[in-house]
């Protein structure tokens, strides 16, 4: 069987029922949290990163995989999904409530694109070509659930006569004949040898004003699954990896699609980099469900939804990434017939060690600086009584040495001949020891004796920036490597030592495969925030506890994005392809900051802390002149 935690795998599972089991229903709450009615009676554009789940939340919305969800609503792998899916109003009392068809934009329709006709023309034949296949993939699905057409009863927007007649909506036979023959023919124009001049286009006029959509409002089932009793069914037409389009196709879409007077649910589904910048960062502030559009109101016109993660607090996608790991190994049978059920148990998280060569010159720098800074004996034991209890050796001697640098930064100078009064003493007694002062001592200890830092299932999940592909892909080097062992009969339990070993080479080698737009330039970005922050952590005092991950720039340097397009372009393909994530308006030291923050790829290639708030101080200036060097 297709492997799951191999790049895209899913996207190969043409059967839903092999599909459902590996959906996560906590991505599926979190989209359709709120008032989730308005995703379905207006235009809704759906904007995320490679990997972020738009193509398998527009599969488990088609109607053939809703179907075969309700029919298994029993199994206990499905059962969740079934509750996320009611919760939102895609089904009802165990009743699908929209017909939704999956449309990709593959190379036909960019094709259109290519064809000798004015540009009036070609939008029409795309928008046409579109149409008649949304047609067909709802009979089609529908029969495919032993629906018969004379079950099928098309409701129209009532606003006349004649667009009820002209899509032939009174007979369902005539219904889809009409939408294979425009299907047809835009394709004999797309493969002609020659197509036709634009003056000989009469014979394709109905093709070209094909326009279903704007008629229809529901469909009806009659006798649905033979129980008497009949359902009104949404349609729903989602274009899928819509970037693939050509620049001027994709606005056209969006002008079209944003029509009011359409009654069925409409969505595009693309990358960030088919959107402009400014439009991209307003969503990363606020959500179009709750605050329109400037200049429209609520309720009309289109709403961006993006699947790219904003909140600080991981937990949840903890969550999400804990189940997605239970369903993927579920899948492999060498993991069950080991009893291997969760990934986190296989990911051990017991605290490396240094050599005792490392940890007698940690003892020695130590002992140097507590003399240096004449800190009693008292206090030292003090410090250790604070620290966590399972802290080995050298991570507790790392902490020591931190605070010893910081006693060292504000102890005033004395005599070489004095010693530090009662009062001086009592103040050197440290304080209780937080996580981050914690993590910090540990990610100096990489950088200086390569101690692991990346191993355990939180980090792994922190480090996918609520990016499932992204996760998949990190975690599928080390299921691999689980593979292997059992492979080998031996335990299969990672240590530290070998995950975080895995893990930045599989960071290092997916930096190195970037070839998106201006990937040359992120990288140059990225390298000099990484540098910055680098030298930051490793600073002896640690003043940032576990150190930082971003550059951050007053907000009102923002502004340089607004006059520069080739600035502001790099660093929108950086944030399509989460090289970095952009934190606006963080308050700090009573100032607002825009954060260029590193993605977890790029954290764990440099090796730094997933925490967000640590950032160096710098201007938009600066970031400028090393990606234009």
């Amino acid at each position: 069987m297709i492997n799951p935690w191999h790049k895209r795998a899913n996207e190969l599972i043409r059967d839903p029922l092999a599909l459902l089991p590996l959906i996560s229903p906590q991505p599926v709450r979190q989209f359709f949290s709120g008032d989730s009615s308005s995703l379905f009676d207006r235009f809704v554009v759906i904007v995320g990163s490679p990997g972020s789940g738009k193509t398998t939340l527009a599969r488990l919305l088609e109607f053939s995989t809703l179907s075969s969800a309700l029919d298994a609503h029993t199994r206990s792998e499905v059962r969740p999904l079934i509750d996320a899916l009611n919760s939102a109003g895609v089904i009802s009392d165990l009743k699908p409530r929209v017909l939704g068809v999956r449309l990709p934009a593959n190379a036909q329709y960019r094709a259109i694109w290519e064809l000798p006709y004015s540009e009036d023309i070609r939008h029409k034949l795309l928008r046409s070509l579109l149409q008649a296949r949304a047609v067909l993939g709802w009979l089609r699905q529908l029969e495919g659930e032993r629906v018969a057409l004379n079950q099928i009863e098309l409701i129209t927007t009532g606003t006349g006569d004649a667009e009820r007649t002209a899509i032939h909506a009174d007979s369902l036979d005539q219904f889809r004949m009409l939408a294979r023959e425009t299907e047809l023919r835009i394709f004999k124009l797309l493969s002609a040898l020659v197509p036709p001049g634009e003056a000989e286009l009469a014979g394709y006029t109905s093709s070209v004003t094909y326009d279903p959509l704007s008629a229809l409002s529901a469909i009806v089932i009659k006798d649905f699954q033979g129980t008497g009793e009949s359902i009104e069914l949404r349609p729903m037409l989602m274009i899928d990896d819509a970037h693939e389009l050509h620049a001027s196709q994709f606005q056209d879409l969006d002008l079209w699609l944003r029509n009011r007077e359409v009654q069925i649910a409409r969505w595009v589904l693309t990358r960030v980099d088919s959107i402009s910048p400014s439009e991209f960062r307003r969503t990363q502030l606020v959500d179009d469900i709750e605050t329109p559009l400037p200049g429209t109101s609520h309720g009309r016109d289109r709403l961006i939804r993006t699947l790219l993660g904003r909140d600080q607090n991981r937990q949840a996608f903890r969550l999400v990434a804990a189940d997605i790991g239970k369903r993927y190994l579920a899948q492999l049978t060498v993991f069950a017939n080991k009893g291997v059920a969760s990934l986190a148990d296989a990911l051990s998280e017991a605290q490396p060690s240094l050599t005792s060569t490392d940890i007698k010159n940690l003892r020695d720098q130590v002992g140097a600086l507590s003399t240096e800074t004449a800190v009693s004996q008292s206090s030292l034991e003090a410090l250790d009584q604070v620290l966590p209890e399972n802290a080995p050796e050298d991570l507790r001697l790392a902490v020591t040495r931190i605070f010893l640098n910081r006693e060292a930064l504000r102890t005033p100078q004395r005599s070489l001949f004095s010693g530090p009064s009662a009062d001086e003493q009592e103040e050197s007694s440290p304080k209780k020891v937080g996580a981050t002062l914690v993590n910090g001592a540990a990610l100096q200890l990489l950088h200086e004796f390569d101690r692991p830092f990346y191993f355990g299932f939180t980090r792994l999940a922190d480090a996918s920036n609520q990016n499932i592909e992204q996760f998949i892909s990190l975690a599928g080097v080390l299921v691999d490597e689980l593979e292997t062992l059992i492979v080998r009969s031996k335990p299969p339990r990672l240590d530290a030592r070998r995950q975080h070993k895995l893990l930045t080479a599989r960071a290092t080698k997916i930096m190195d495969e970037w070839d998106f737009p201006y990937a040359p330039r992120v990288r140059r970005l990225v390298d000099f925030i990484s540098e910055q922050c680098v030298e930051i952590t490793r600073r002896p005092n640690a003043p940032l506890g576990d150190g930082a991950n971003a550059f951050g720039v007053p907000q009102d340097d923002l502004k340089l994005l607004d006059q520069d397009t080739d600035l502001a372009q790099v660093i929108h393909y950086a944030l399509a392809y989460q090289a970095i994530v952009m934190v606006e308006e963080y308050s700090c030291k009573k100032r607002q900051w825009c954060l260029f923050e590193l993605g977890g790829i790029p954290s764990i290639a440099a090796g730094l802390t997933f925490s967000r708030g640590g950032f160096v101080e710098g201007r938009m200036s600066q970031l400028k002149q090393q990606i234009d060097r």
